[in-house]
C-alpha cells in the first residue's frame, strides 16, 4: 500500500485551530465553520431552561435531567462533548497511525483494536496513494478542512473517506422534519444530510486543486454500542457544494 503524510501550502495551526497559508499568511475559514451558518440555531440557553422547569415528577422528563439545574444541564452536555470529542479522536487517531505504519503495527489497547479491525471490515479500495488527515483547502474562497482520509484510485479518480463516532447517526431529521437554512432547505437537518454537505465540499475542493474526478463518498461510521464499523455511502452534491463555497465568498467580501 502506498501511503503518506500530505505536505502542502495551507497548514492547520493546533492551538488556535486555524488554517493559514505558508507563503501569504492568508486565514482561511474551516468548512465545518461555514457549515454550522446554514445549520438552524440551536439556543443552549431556552432549552436547558425549559427543561430545568419541567416537573421531575412528569413521566416525559427526561431521567437523565431529574433534580438538575439549568447549569448543571448546561454542564453536563459540555461534559457529554468533551467526552465524544476525546473518544472521536481517539479512533482517528488509531486508524491514521495503523495506516501511516502501512498496517505493521500492533497495539495491546483493546479499543484500539477493535477500530482497526473495524476499518478491515470496510474493504477499502486503497487505490494507488492514499493520506490520511488530508487539508483540503480552495485559495480561491480561501477556505479550508481536514478530510480524515482521501485515496487517489487512480490518475483520474479519487475517493473520500470520513470516520464518525456520533452517539447516533440519523438518516432524516427526529425532530419535524426540519431543514437546513435556505438555500439548502432541501437537505434535512440530521448527520447524513450535513455530513452529505460537508464531504461534498472536501471532494469539490479537491477537483478544483488537482482536476481529478470524485468517485465515491462514504463514512466509516463506528457504533459505540456494538463497536462495530459500517460504510455508509455518501452522495456527492457538488453543486451544493460549489453553492456553499459561493455564499462563503459572499460572505467574507461583504464583512471586508
Amino acid at each position: 500500500m502506498n501511503i503518506k503524510v500530505w505536505e502542502g501550502p495551507v497548514y492547520l495551526e493546533p492551538i488556535a485551530h486555524v488554517y493559514i497559508h505558508r507563503d501569504t499568511g492568508v486565514k482561511y475559514k474551516s468548512v465545518t465553520t461555514t457549515l454550522a451558518s446554514v445549520e438552524p440555531h440551536f439556543d443552549a440557553e431556552a432549552v436547558s431552561l425549559a427543561i430545568s422547569k419541567q416537573n421531575d415528577l412528569s413521566p416525559s422528563k427526561n431521567p437523565d435531567y431529574v433534580g438538575l439545574t439549568q447549569e448543571q444541564i448546561l454542564d453536563h452536555w459540555q461534559w457529554l462533548n468533551d467526552t465524544a470529542n476525546e473518544y472521536g479522536t481517539h479512533i482517528h487517531e488509531t486508524i491514521e497511525e495503523y495506516l501511516l505504519k502501512k498496517k505493521f503495527w500492533f497495539p495491546t489497547d483493546e479499543l484500539q483494536i477493535k477500530a482497526i479491525e473495524g476499518y478491515e471490515s470496510l474493504n477499502v479500495d486503497e487505490g494507488i496513494m492514499m493520506y490520511p488527515e488530508r487539508i483540503m483547502f480552495s485559495e480561491q474562497y480561501e477556505l479550508a478542512g481536514t478530510a480524515d482520509l482521501v485515496i487517489d484510485i487512480d490518475e483520474v479518480f479519487f475517493d473520500i473517506g470520513d470516520w464518525k463516532t456520533n452517539k447516533a447517526f440519523h438518516f432524516w431529521n427526529q425532530f419535524g422534519n426540519q431543514t437546513l437554512l435556505k438555500p439548502f432547505e432541501h437537505i434535512q437537518n440530521c448527520q447524513y444530510g450535513i455530513y452529505s454537505l460537508q464531504l461534498s465540499t472536501y471532494a469539490y475542493m479537491y477537483e478544483l486543486e488537482t482536476g481529478k474526478m470524485c468517485r465515491h463518498i462514504w463514512v466509516g461510521y463506528w457504533d459505540k454500542e456494538i463497536e462495530k464499523m459500517s460504510k455508509i455511502p455518501i452522495p456527492y452534491l457538488k453543486h451544493d457544494a460549489k453553492r456553499l463555497l459561493e455564499i462563503h465568498k459572499y460572505n467574507t467580501q461583504m464583512a471586508i
